[in-house]
């Protein structure tokens, strides 16, 4: 899949390449208000947010969205109870990979050579197949139903998890994962059982990796659609329960 770059390349009024920086950068003369910075609220309302969704779904295949208004929030109950059944899933298929300790799936299990009766401890592939796997089934679901919302919040965490994913194709290409057209994933199982499992608990463990970027990225949109109806609990990126922030109620608004 084509890199992001492209995308900012196009946009020639209103680059807007900042609002997918890094939530750590150091804030600028723009101010930070309760956790939203005031510049990156600016160019949303201004409507450069939106233009910036609209080129990404028309150049990578979503031509339906590229024609919708992408400025109002007019998703319906169905399709918001959906995004956030979606965001959960695929919240708990990435903590299945990051658990740590004794519930970790790429501790490793005692084996034995049937021929030399030699015995030794190898990765479960089965188990961290299985794991992926499910990541890679919840993620497609996510991104065709995020890619359809007209809600910029779920728009925006949608295309945190497209860019992540470019970012990490090379890496995904090697453990047999590949991303389509479309921007879903496929696996291919013999090449990832065959792969090297440390590059896959690099990939998915920890979170700071690729799988702790989709966690954080699909609790953001549950805490989101959740806050919309008026609910005050919502999962943290370590798939936990927590309490609204002031942050995620203004985004909302944007």
């Amino acid at each position: 899949m084509s890199g992001m770059n492209g995308i900012w390349g196009n946009m020639n009024t209103n680059n807007v390449s900042y609002l997918f920086g890094s939530s750590t950068r150091t804030n600028t003369a723009g101010g930070n208000m309760l956790g939203i910075d005031l510049a990156e609220y600016s160019s949303i309302t201004r409507g450069s947010y939106s233009k910036l969704i609209k080129a990404y779904y028309a150049k990578y295949g979503n031509t339906k969205k590229a024609t919708q208004d992408l400025a109002s929030d007019n998703d319906t109950t169905d399709q918001r109870m959906n995004i956030k059944s979606y965001a959960e899933d695929l919240n708990k298929a990435a903590n299945t990979l990051m658990q740590k300790g004794k519930d970790s799936v790429f501790n490793k299990v005692e084996t034995k050579d049937e021929t030399t009766g030699v015995t030794g401890k190898e990765y479960d592939t089965d188990k961290i197949y299985k794991a992926v796997n499910g990541l890679v089934e919840s993620y497609n679901k996510y991104i065709k139903k995020a890619g359809n919302s007209t809600d910029n919040s779920v728009l925006r965490q949608a295309v945190n998890m497209v860019q992540n994913t470019s970012v990490n194709s090379r890496l995904l290409g090697k453990i047999g994962i590949k991303v389509g057209a479309d921007n879903t994933l496929s696996i291919d199982e013999e090449t990832f059982k065959k792969a090297d499992m440390s590059t896959v608990q690099s990939l998915f463990s920890g979170k700071d990796s690729y799988g702790g970027q989709i966690q954080a990225a699909a609790s953001k949109t549950y805490q989101s659609v959740n806050n919309s109806f008026g609910n005050r609990n919502s999962y943290t990126a370590a798939g936990t329960l927590g309490n609204y922030s002031t942050g995620n109620i203004l985004d909302r608004l944007l």
